[in-house]
């Protein structure tokens, strides 16, 4: 399913943005130009939704209830916004206002009264139609994983949460697997050739196809904590995580959550190849992919070609993902002269189109610059 996001006043956002959020939506480009900033207002929104929407299930926020209640730009989803002068476009006057709209829900942030904190915004919600698609927003379950995550730790806290997900940062991620044996895993997430729907199964066979050789235990450290153990080629037992490395304790927490996640939930995953060798970028690019094509909803930030290209060979594999399900965002910077931001498909051979200068092409600008230096410097 496709859903639309508009944002327009909103940091580097002046005018109105439309983007297409399909089943696997990847945010790529150079820094400062508005990919962390998309996702920033993403879950400002959602931040919002919980604060203000009243339940309407288990299972869901209700869109027929708001209640004007401030939400904080420094709290919730590892947000650090600062205060409204840091969110509002500096081109914009007191007279206009943020903007954003998902689906047929509409969300205003005008601005602030003088005496009003101005760290945190009044989110003011329009309403939407009876057919709005954006129900996937306020569904409880709702995982995202930020790009500074927990590196390798002696023990991890166990904290009570609404449902069992690893956390913004990775640290509820040992919580999760000792309940592993009440977890089972969708059949389309489950390795190739894998039967098995055990979770801890599961996390071991994918964690050695991304971290080859490794596999992962979770211990109580007393009633409050808890420790990831890990075990790879080179040691006989397991380990405590901080003798590994942190590129596993980086992909540990998306390996776990996307295997856990709800259906026709969200996954929010920003910079997945984060400490990972480029085999391994890839790999958890596949990763993604796989859970794409399982009916989960996922959003990538991501500054590598190799994830990308894993999500390429996904289209070709058994996943049965559609390149069609697949929309990438090529962030161009604000030059007047360049689209800001450039939409790339994939055809059916999973070729990107189009595919622009700077767009993953720099080992080709590297190489054509040596053989320039080299012909100079041998006159």
């Amino acid at each position: 399913m496709m859903n639309h996001f508009l944002i327009s006043g909103f940091k580097c956002f002046e005018e109105q943005e439309r983007f297409i959020l399909k089943n696997l939506t990847v945010l790529c480009g150079s820094n400062g130009t508005g990919k962390s900033s998309l996702i920033q207002a993403l879950l400002l929104v959602r931040l919002s939704i919980e604060r203000n929407s009243k339940s309407k299930s288990i299972y869901e926020f209700d869109s027929n209830s708001w209640g004007n209640i401030p939400t904080p730009l420094n709290d919730g989803y590892e947000l650090a916004l600062g205060t409204f002068e840091d969110i509002i476009n500096q081109t914009k006057t007191k007279e206009s206002i943020i903007k954003f709209q998902l689906d047929e829900d509409k969300f205003t942030i005008p601005f602030p009264n003088e005496n009003d904190d101005n760290t945190a915004v009044n989110v003011v919600y329009s309403g939407s139609t009876k057919n709005s698609q954006s129900s996937f927003w306020r569904k409880k379950e709702f995982y995202y994983l930020a790009a500074e995550r927990l590196g390798p730790r002696h023990g991890l806290s166990n904290n009570f949460t609404d449902f069992l997900h690893c956390g913004f940062k990775g640290e509820f991620t040992a919580q999760v697997l000792l309940n592993e044996e009440f977890l089972k895993v969708p059949e389309k997430r489950r390795f190739p050739n894998s039967k098995s729907s055990n979770l801890k199964q599961q996390v071991d066979v994918w964690l050695d196809f991304i971290c080859p050789g490794t596999s992962v235990v979770a211990e109580p450290l007393g009633s409050m904590n808890a420790q990831i153990r890990l075990r790879n080629r080179t040691t006989k037992s397991y380990l405590s995580a901080t003798n590994i490395g942190f590129g596993i304790s980086y992909a540990l927490p998306i390996i776990v959550n996307g295997l856990i996640a709800k259906k026709e939930c969200v996954f929010i995953v920003e910079n997945p190849e984060a400490h990972l060798h480029p085999k391994g970028q890839s790999n958890i690019g596949y990763f993604l992919g796989v859970l794409a094509s399982s009916g989960l909803k996922v959003i990538i930030e991501t500054h590598s070609e190799h994830v990308i290209n894993g999500i390429r060979r996904a289209t070709h594999s058994k996943t049965r993902l559609s390149v069609d399900d697949i929309i990438i965002y090529f962030f161009n910077g604000y030059d007047k002269e360049k689209d800001k931001v450039i939409e790339i498909k994939l055809d059916k051979q999973s070729n990107l189109n189009p595919f622009p200068r700077d767009f993953f092409d720099q080992v080709q600008q590297d190489m054509a610059e040596i053989f320039r230096l080299m012909k100079d410097k041998n006159g």
